[in-house]
């Protein structure tokens, strides 16, 4: 390798502006071989690993661990040990951008050349660039208040546009407090602010985007789960580890093949159709809200949907998703029953135009034939976009889901 090889943060895909330092996996000092994991960067929803282009020495580790740098800036120097740390200061003070080839684990494509950059001007004015305050302006956002992300704190556009989509979901973007805030009631509250994470950032504007530009209606329906419980107990007595979210996600994509509309995506004037439902499945992870995808659901069986969710539910947790993962679906299922929450409203995904909100099943007196008995029931809650989706549409498809969850003989 060449005498000092400078080590930036890396670009995956043309929408990354910044990444945010999750972990060092190596030590200044260590000697590495090619292809090594080398850090984890997070990216929106995902972490990458990043690995080592060449065998060599880690000199120096310059982003740390919560870091949030743009693409190309510089995080790192492997060198010879005959290169002294006074080039090694040198280096870094000439550094005007650099070169990376790192790809990330598991992920084919191969990272985007990093952009240069150039040291900024310390001045307020200098440290925001004139797209974002033009947006600043459109959006009505105090420049003054919104934190840089970009190199030496420059304020991007992104930015702007994260902060008010924070502020539209009601949450405050600041700085960590240096003292505490006083109350309403002219008291002394302690209190600390924390600057929102890469992923809690996207995650408020992109469902701030959701909420202010798809037009959102609701349909709910009460369906009976106690077939649904008896068909996963058959399961499981013949060996199959499924739950009754499996059975449901199953009975979801079957029903999609007789609703195309609603396996769908919103694209301008135009709605792309989906011959496979390729299902996003809510996961709660640390800092946010993951939705991986489950590819061709209608062709699994309840036991390889069982293993697929499972797998990607923990490598959600662990942040060890790859783009391809967190990308593509055409329908998303979330299911908040497991906390017991009886029926709530979801938020659509773009660019999908449906989103379904599954309840707790709680025993209740329903008439079945005439007669009262117990049953298992799950309030269902269809979120649609009404470009898209009539209301007939929909509630089409909630009957014939609430009609094959309630006959599971197929699932």
């Amino acid at each position: 390798m060449s005498k000092i090889n400078a080590i930036t943060m890396p670009k995956w895909g043309i929408e990354m502006q910044e990444g945010t330092i999750n972990g060092w996996h190596a030590t200044a000092g260590q000697v590495l071989g090619k292809t090594e994991p080398l850090l984890d960067v997070e990216t929106e929803k995902i972490v990458n690993t990043v690995e080592t282009p060449v065998a060599g020495t880690l000199r120096r580790i310059i982003g740390q661990v919560g870091d949030t740098l743009a693409v190309g800036a510089l995080i790192g120097l492997m060198a010879d040990a005959a290169v002294s740390e006074e080039e090694l200061d040198q280096f870094i003070a000439n550094f005007k951008g650099a070169n990376t080839s790192f790809e990330p684990m598991g992920d084919a494509a191969p990272a985007a050349t990093a952009t240069a950059a150039v040291p900024e001007e310390s001045s307020g004015e200098a440290r925001v660039s004139p797209i974002a305050r033009r947006v600043a302006e459109r959006l009505g956002v105090d420049i003054s208040k919104v934190v840089g992300t970009g190199r030496n704190g420059r304020v991007s556009k992104e930015d702007v546009e994260a902060y008010h989509a924070a502020q539209a979901s009601g949450v405050v973007v600041a700085e960590v407090a240096s003292k505490p805030a006083p109350a309403d009631d002219g008291s002394t509250n302690p209190s600390t602010r924390e600057k929102m994470t890469s992923m809690r950032l996207t995650i408020a504007r992109r469902l701030s985007e959701s909420k202010q530009t798809i037009p959102h209606y609701r349909l709910a329906a009460d369906v009976d789960f106690t077939g649904l419980f008896a068909r996963r107990a058959e399961l499981v007595a013949a060996g199959q580890k499924v739950s009754v979210n499996d059975l449901l996600l199953r009975g979801v994509a079957l029903t999609l093949g007789k609703h195309p509309q609603l396996n769908a995506h919103f694209a301008g004037e135009e709605v792309v159709k989906f011959a496979r439902a390729d299902i996003c499945v809510a996961v709660s992870i640390d800092g946010g809200l993951s939705t991986p995808v489950l590819r061709d659901v209608a062709n699994k069986t309840a036991a390889e949907v069982a293993s697929g969710v499972a797998d990607l539910a923990q490598r959600a947790r662990n942040g060890k998703l790859v783009r391809e993962e967190i990308t593509g679906g055409t329908f998303t299922v979330s299911n908040l029953g497991m906390y017991g929450i009886d029926q709530f409203d979801a938020i659509i995904n773009p660019p999908q135009v449906a989103i379904l909100a599954v309840g707790a099943a709680r025993e209740r007196v329903i008439a079945r034939n005439g007669a009262a008995v117990v049953a298992k029931v799950a309030t269902l809650t269809l979120s649609c976009d009404h470009r898209v989706v009539d209301g007939a549409v929909g509630a089409a498809f909630l009957a014939d889901l609430r009609d094959c969850l309630e006959n599971p003989a197929t699932l």
